[in-house]
């Protein structure tokens, strides 16, 4: 997941009560007046029946706002406060003004559970570890209690439900295929790969439609610019472009029913010895496979030390804004490479927002949640105020009166990261749509290659079983051992550290691995399948 201004790494909420300071065992369900529901073509199927968030505006400016803590598991997270135009528009029209806590490090929310020190809510990607009903409420609970016109969509009710047949979050940035299908304007992030567009344009813009003709630009790179390194890999993102173009995915993969680890596919073997192959002709460096943080090479792509750079559909669109004032500019190569090219979707989101058991109140932490998971209320916290920051294009998408990649303005209006905890995976699409943009043009030419399959998405060990300890030894091990195949001498040893690499896979218990998954696939599978055929 990408970790920047405005997308990718994405997270966390906000979370507001209702008027009046509220007690944990008040029994005034009603939320009427929280939110309207509007049908702008993206169709949220969170929210139920609500009025305006104006007809309740009244009740939020009687009382002062009511203050609930919430804890963000992220430390790189842009905003550190609850503050700006649209927040405080928020907390007048509801109630409640978050007081957030921030991460300092990745383990501080482990110590906070083991501590039992918790806040009213916690916003974290720890799937695993918050949905435990020793720690967080279910909303299979708190909603039909408190909320029980919400309706949350049913596929995403059972991507999220875990072995104790519960479901402790909504997470962000997932949405079946159904309502990806129903918003054609709506494109899902994919790797990418971003080129100088002058340095292409000098070559008089050489046609590129296969891996063989990027082969060839990266040789005349290399000839005619010695100085620069024709492609620069970003850290988090050095295979997947390619694996995309070879149609290998990642994790657990169906072939034919049965539930293998990705290092069985074919696909993948090509995409790695194709790695091999763009190190042996001189197209990356060693160096590259050292470097830790994406910070290192943006600035050696901003200071002219690369050609291309993998990054994701974004990528060029991000840089330009990075370097507008260094004379050089990017486009994205917007094309699949290869027949075969595909992705496979197998999420089941990211952010969940979790009601700890330290809540004392519960009833209007879950009235503030229907605020936000209502289309009206995370297009508001994430977008800002209909017809002033933003209108709605009949065809489908919206269209805005700002630069939603300008950081420092999304800070001073505190706009778009609060929404983000509740925003679906269309909604984020449809964020990044702009007719005629890099990010748009290579998203219309990949999503008819992408495939959904939550369901393998489901598929996830429990925190230090058995086959979590595979996976996790699987996983460690490749990260040391991958590096041997990409820059071996010759295609014959790389294929031979391929083949190494896979014996030692074996040999910590991959195909244990694949059998407990096969097991666990086929009742997730048909379940999925029942709710979407």
């Amino acid at each position: 997941m990408e970790k920047s201004s405005r997308m990718l790494f994405k997270l966390i909420l906000a979370v507001l009560l209702v008027a009046g300071v509220l007690s944990a065992c008040s029994q005034n369900g009603d939320l009427s007046g929280v939110a309207s529901s509007t049908d702008n073509g993206q169709n949220s199927g969170e929210a139920g029946d609500q009025n305006s968030t104006n007809s309740s505006t009244d009740k939020g400016r009687d009382h002062q706002p009511v203050e609930l803590t919430m804890f963000v598991d992220a430390t790189w997270y842009p905003f550190q406060d609850w503050s700006g135009e649209i927040p405080e528009m928020i907390t007048k029209a509801i109630g409640v003004k978050p007081k957030i806590t921030v991460a300092t490090d990745d383990k501080q929310l482990a110590l906070m559970v083991a501590s039992g020190d918790l806040p009213d809510i916690i916003v974290s990607f720890n799937f695993k570890l918050m949905s435990d009903g020793n720690l967080s409420w279910p909303y299979n609970e708190i909603f039909p209690k408190y909320a029980p016109d919400v309706k949350f969509d049913p596929v995403k009710e059972l991507v999220n439900t875990v072995s104790d047949g519960n479901y402790y979050a909504i997470r962000n940035d997932f949405s079946p295929e159904s309502e990806w299908k129903a918003n054609p304007y709506a494109h899902m992030m994919v790797p990418g790969l971003a080129m100088r567009k002058d340095v292409l344009e000098e070559m008089g813009n050489p046609s590129i439609k296969s891996l063989e003709d990027l082969d060839n630009v990266f040789a005349t790179v290399k000839e005619k610019y010695p100085e620069m390194t024709p492609l620069i890999l970003n850290p988090n993102w050095q295979r997947p472009y390619f694996d995309a173009q070879f149609g290998a995915y990642g994790g657990f993969v169906d072939e034919n029913g049965k539930i293998v680890y990705y290092l069985r596919q074919d696909a993948v073997r090509k995409s790695m010895l194709y790695m091999n192959s763009l190190y042996r002709n001189g197209y990356i460096t060693s160096e590259n496979f050292a470097y830790k943080n994406e910070t290192e090479t943006e600035q050696m792509m901003a200071a002219g030390k690369g050609f291309a750079y993998t990054w994701t559909y974004s990528g060029a669109e991000r840089l330009n804004a990075d370097n507008k004032d260094n004379g050089i500019s990017f486009v994205q190569l917007a094309e699949p490479l290869r027949p075969e090219a595909s992705i496979l979707s197998s999420g089941t989101g990211g952010l969940g927002m979790y009601v700890t058991k330290s809540n004392e109140n519960v009833e209007a932490t879950v009235k503030f949640l229907k605020y936000l998971f209502s289309e009206e209320g995370w297009r508001t916290a994430e977008w800002g105020v209909e017809g002033k920051d933003w209108s709605w294009n009949a065809a489908g998408y919206p269209e805005f009166n700002y630069d939603i990649n300008d950081l420092e303005l999304l800070k001073k209006k505190g706009v778009y990261w609060w929404g983000v905890p509740t925003e679906t995976g269309v909604g984020m699409a449809l964020t990044s749509y702009k007719e005629g943009s890099e990010t748009t043009r290579q998203g219309e030419k990949y999503s008819p290659i992408i495939k959904f399959n939550p369901a393998i998405g489901m598929i996830n060990p429990d925190t230090d079983s058995p086959e979590q300890i595979i996976r996790t030894n699987i996983d460690n091990m490749v990260k040391t051992e991958v590096t041997k195949i990409y820059l071996a001498a010759t295609e014959a040893e790389a294929q031979a550290a391929f083949d190494e690499l896979i014996k030692k896979a074996e040999k910590i218990g991959m195909s244990k691995l694949e059998e407990w998954a096969t097991a666990q696939y086929g009742p997730l599978k048909q379940k999925y399948d029942q709710l979407t055929k």
